[in-house]
Order: structure tokens, then C-alpha cells, then sequence
């Protein structure tokens, strides 16, 4: 009972910390601004996901999908 008691609380702890993230970029040190990213690194994945999903659309329109 004390070994479980002691894995619940770890488990616990651990998920407390990965939890909480980092106030930092995923991809620079510069503060969160959305999602993970600085203001920077944000329009860019924005952009990266906005052109991409064009692309998607235009490929499918010409292939009749």
C-alpha cells in the first residue's frame, strides 16, 4: 500500500511539471506568444499552415477530389 502511495504521488508530480510547459518558444528563447510559439515563429507556422492548406485545396480541385 505505501509503494502505491508513493507511485500515485510521483505520478502526480510528474504530471504537474510537464504540465505547467515552458514560458519559452519551442523553437527560440524569446517569450510564449500562441501556442507554444514567440510572435515570430507564430505568423510563420500560421503561414506554413495557411499555404499549405491552399495548396491542399488547389490540388484537390484539380484532381476533382
Amino acid at each position: 500500500m505505501k509503494k502505491l502511495m508513493v507511485l500515485i504521488v510521483s505520478l502526480a508530480a510528474v504530471a504537474s511539471l510537464t504540465a505547467c510547459g515552458s514560458s519559452h518558444c519551442k523553437e527560440c528563447d524569446k517569450e510564449v506568444y500562441k501556442d507554444g510559439y514567440c510572435e515570430y515563429h507564430y505568423a510563420i507556422n500560421v503561414a506554413q499552415d495557411v499555404v499549405g492548406d491552399a495548396a491542399d485545396d488547389l490540388l484537390n480541385s484539380l484532381m476533382g477530389g
